[in-house]
């Protein structure tokens, strides 16, 4: 079962929302879960302005970065758990975002020894370009850390395109991991409530992703077969 975890779940989210899109329900029915949160980090620039962030009604990235926080730390508390945030930039602050991939990965890795969790759920990296890496980089440290259970989950609302989930599968499969189907948690009020925390966020898609429906989806992650 999903949430018959005894020790600390780790969920590593690329962005302030990605964990509770995606694994809400999860966390809602996991009583020892910590969202460690990547991109949490402001540009060189606080006053800059992307269109993202004017979508969802902010002035600056100081004043997005801020709000963003403040919301996913609401939607947290809606599910009783604990949150981390790592202080790396999102994309679109980062014009090159080659030099930032060593403290990304010693950063994880720094954050697993100091958690010790019993499973680490991990994006399975769909579509945009900080979930990938976020994924990519966790893929690699799978070895490191053999004593954890791995899951992924499907990336919320990235999955609903067409034949994402079957190519990237196809791809971590590549890697030399073994991907294996796992249940789906039950549906929770608590994940609703949550999701409408992050306003901010639902403003720059226009209305509240209709992919937030469906049960979510995790993937068992392993290094031989004989793990699965």
């Amino acid at each position: 079962m999903l949430a018959d975890a005894k020790g600390l779940v780790a969920v590593i989210s690329p962005h302030l929302d990605d964990a509770v899109f995606s694994c809400g329900d999860l966390l809602a029915h996991t009583a020892n879960a910590t969202v460690v949160t990547v991109c949490t980090g402001l540009p060189d620039d606080p006053m800059r302005l992307t269109d993202w962030d004017r979508n969802c009604g902010f002035a600056s990235a100081s004043e997005a970065m801020a709000e963003r926080l403040q919301e996913n730390r609401r939607a947290l508390a809606i599910l009783g758990c604990d949150g981390q945030e790592l202080g790396l930039r999102d994309s679109q602050y980062v014009s090159d975002w080659q030099p930032h991939m060593e403290p990304l990965r010693q950063t994880l890795i720094d954050v697993l020894q100091a958690l010790q969790p019993q499973r680490v759920v991990m994006p399975l990296g769909l579509f945009h370009d900080d979930h990938v890496r976020v994924s990519n980089t966790l893929l690699s440290l799978i070895e490191a850390f053999p004593a954890r259970e791995w899951l992924a989950y499907e990336d919320i609302p990235y999955r609903a395109r067409a034949r994402l989930v079957e190519e990237r599968l196809f791809e971590i499969r590549a890697r030399g991991v073994y991907v294996h189907r796992g249940p789906a948690p039950a549906r929770s009020q608590q994940k609703v409530e949550a999701v409408l925390a992050y306003r901010s966020q639902l403003a720059g898609f226009g209305r509240r992703p209709d992919d937030l429906a469906r049960p979510e989806g995790y993937w068992a992650l392993a290094l031989n077969e004989e793990a699965k």
